[in-house]
């Protein structure tokens, strides 16, 4: 190997080193409410060293004592480093499913970024999101914009069928399935949209979310029964665990 590649690796290593004594320092360091609130507020875009004090001082956080703390959270759930993203999710996974605390988290801008939040690149967060979507409380308005999401999404899908970007947009769909299965939607045209246009993918991810959001539906109604009819003749495996819970 030759000497300059070594003397790269090297530095290389050291470097991670040191950015993993910098991590430790920091998670045994003590903080105040105020002064964890303090570092949140700091702009990553103007002092992006600060993204792995934030991510640490997010998961720090024990409690949320107003809507504006709320706020600050929140908006690292979004447009943020993938590390501060995830500790973001985590922390708002835990603070709503505390009643105390999840009220300081029922509003229009919350839902608005929680719907992005679900678009995210990493399932992880993508999962601890749709996890509390069952407690959110106004349904009507997350409903209406998590629609007008995936309407973009089937849009996006039909102009991109033959480029690399089709498997991203699929991802987005797939997690958009879920959040919408995770809020109970009652059967109307909005539903309807969404079967018409997730039977006309053939990829079995898609599939079998439809077949599973089809499980939570009115099996009455005649647009829930022609899509159950339709995906009951599929053979995949992973549909058929949901399709065969129809009959």
């Amino acid at each position: 190997m030759p000497a300059y590649v070594i003397l790269f690796t090297m530095n290389e290593d050291v470097q991670i080193l040191k950015e993993i004594e910098k991590a430790v320092a920091l998670c045994e360091k003590e903080y105040t409410r105020a002064e964890l609130f303090k570092l949140l507020e700091i702009d990553s875009n103007l002092r992006p060293e600060i993204d792995i004090e934030k991510q640490i001082c997010i998961l720090k956080l024990s409690d949320i004592h107003t809507h504006d703390e709320a706020v600050l959270l929140i908006q690292h759930l979004v447009n943020h480093h993938g590390l501060i993203r995830e500790a973001c999710a985590q922390k708002i996974n835990e603070f709503f499913k505390t009643v105390q605390y999840r009220q300081f988290f029922q509003n229009k801008k919350t839902y608005d970024i929680l719907i992005k939040a679900v678009n995210d690149i990493n399932p992880n967060i993508c999962r601890l999101i749709v996890e509390i979507l069952p407690l959110v409380e106004d349904k009507t308005y997350f409903l209406s914009k998590l629609y007008e999401r995936l309407k973009i999404v089937f849009e996006e899908l039909e102009k991109l069928k033959r480029s690399n970007w089709y498997t991203k947009k699929l991802f987005n769909l797939y997690w958009g399935l879920e959040a919408l299965n995770a809020v109970y939607p009652p059967c109307d045209n909005n539903i309807e949209y969404v079967l018409e246009q997730c039977l006309k993918i053939k990829e079995y991810t898609i599939r079998e979310k439809t077949a599973m959001l089809l499980c939570n539906l009115d099996g009455n109604i005649d647009f829930v029964k022609n899509a159950k009819a339709e995906l009951l003749k599929d053979t995949n495996y992973y549909v058929k665990r949901y399709s065969s819970l129809w009959v």
